[in-house]
């Protein structure tokens, strides 16, 4: 099991089906100026698809969120 936990907002629970999907992004002000392209966490559940392994988010909106991998 591998586990990253990071302390920033969260995502909405509306929106946790979602973050996996190319070129999402939760917030919808950002832009190319402000930094990404939305496809980390999509390359990031192909590789953990190809593998064959199960990931899952531990989310708290607005404090934390926790990506699990479990092998």
């Amino acid at each position: 099991m591998l586990s990253v936990y990071n302390t920033g907002k969260g995502v909405k629970d509306s929106e946790k089906d979602k973050i996996f999907e190319r070129f999402y992004r939760s917030d919808a002000s950002r832009n190319r100026a402000t930094g990404g392209y939305g496809l980390g966490l999509a390359i990031a559940k192909s590789i953990i698809d190809k593998h064959k392994f199960k990931v899952s988010v531990d989310n708290i909106e607005g404090k934390s969120i926790c990506f699990i991998v479990t092998m």
